[in-house]
Order: C-alpha cells, then structure tokens, then sequence
C-alpha cells in the first residue's frame, strides 16, 4: 500500500460550482446529473465555501423532524438558497482560525499531495471533503470516499 502516491488519482475533477443564491432544487439536480456528493460556493470569483450531500440531507432532516413525515417538500424548502445550507459554525471556525479569506483557503491539498496528506488533514480537521488546488485554481475535489480507493483490497 502506497499512501504516498499523488491525490489526483484519486480525486474527482471539474467540479461543479453554484452562487450562493442558487437553490436546494439546483443543487440537488446538478449533484445528481454528474452523480457528485460535493459542490462549491463561490460568488464571483471569491470561493464561500463547499455543500456536501450530507449537508443537504441535513438540512432536509431537520426540516422533516420538524414536520409530518407523510408531507411533500413545499416549494419554499426548495427554493432555499444553498448559502443557508453550507457548513456551519464548527467548519467556519475552522476556517477562520486559518486565517481564511477568500480564496486563500487553508483547507485545500495540491493535487500533487500525497494520500497520506490528505488523510492527515482530514483527521485533524474533522472534514470529510476538501478542494484540490492546482496552477490554475481549483482543479478537483478529494473525500474520504476517494481515499479508501487507494488502499488496495
């Protein structure tokens, strides 16, 4: 077993990326059409942060426990913005404490680190998904799904 091979093996690349503004709908539909379990946020070009599918069915269950189960979602859950749905107070702080502005994000690999890299970086930080960056910005996304490829059956 080699964990000090290159993440970008293992990474999914092209990630897709939504405005803040977009809605749960939108998200929920791009995510499925290229069967994704992460998104990114950015408004512009100013990175805001990332949605996962467990963020969204977060979101959803808290809406649900709230509610009668039998119920459709109503249109206004919906149309929620995605903004009101990413990450919450433990990954801001997190964030901040790396002094995160923008685009300079602390939580991010180079696709040339090293799957042990990432392993280490998502232990101490608690994530489950994090940006891979190359020369030109954001290249890909790496969860702890796409690690457990690299370890051999």
């Amino acid at each position: 077993m080699d964990l000090e091979q290159p993440i970008k093996k293992y990474m999914k690349r092209s990630p897709i990326k939504v405005a803040p503004s977009a809605s749960l709908g939108e998200v929920v539909d791009k995510m499925a059409q290229r069967d994704r379990d992460v998104i990114i946020v950015v408004d512009g070009e100013e990175l805001k942060g990332i949605v996962t599918s467990h963020d969204l069915f977060d979101a959803l269950k808290t809406y649900v426990l709230g509610k009668d189960l039998l119920e459709q979602t109503p249109r206004d859950v919906r149309e929620m913005k995605i903004a009101s749905v990413m990450k919450g107070s433990y990954t801001k702080e997190f964030m901040e404490a790396c002094g995160l502005k923008g685009t300079d994000v602390c939580i991010t690999l180079g696709e040339e680190n090293s799957v042990v890299d990432a392993i280490r970086l998502m232990s101490v930080s608690g994530l489950d998904h994090v940006l891979v960056m190359g020369e030109k910005g954001i290249v890909g996304t790496l969860s702890d799904d796409d690690l457990i490829k690299a370890i051999p059956s």
